[in-house]
């Protein structure tokens, strides 16, 4: 009797987890949607969106081409200070990662191309909140799920 309860009430555990664990609001930039888990507020103006909760803010444009070295020169003359930069493939789409800080946050910057589209996403995050691992980033959850609308 109690091998079924329990068992009974595991999968209770088990579908509602599950459903947790799924739980995500879709998001829109021009012709481009992804995902991101709960949690997070909206502002948008045009090509461009701003996210943000209680521990990070977002924001992702899309560009008409990209330009890692420009982006850096840009960033470092507005009072950036240049920390590092690498270059990856994540689910086949390469990306250019550039970190700074700048009065106490950190930035990361993701520029990449996907679906024929250019992007360039920024996570903000405060000096002293660790840079997230590629499972618990934002970032890689945006790129994971973008899709191109026609």
């Amino acid at each position: 009797m109690n091998f079924k309860l329990l068992t009974i009430l595991g999968l209770i555990l088990l579908t509602l987890c599950s459903i947790t664990a799924i739980h995500a609001d879709t998001y829109v930039i021009g012709n481009t949607s992804f995902s991101l888990d709960d949690g997070y507020a909206l502002s948008e103006k045009g090509n461009n969106i701003m996210l943000y909760n209680d521990d990070y803010v977002i924001t992702l444009s899309e560009i008409p081409y990209a330009n890692n070295s420009g982006l850096k020169r840009t960033l470092i003359k507005m009072g950036y200070n240049f920390i590092g930069e690498r270059n990856y493939t994540f689910d086949g789409v390469k990306i250019n990662q550039q970190n700074y800080n700048n009065d106490g946050v950190n930035t990361c910057v993701y520029s990449f191309k996907k679906n024929g589209h250019n992007y360039v996403i920024s996570l903000n995050l405060l000096e002293n909140k660790t840079i997230p691992e590629y499972e618990d980033n934002p970032v890689t959850q945006i790129i994971d799920t973008m899709k191109v609308e026609h």
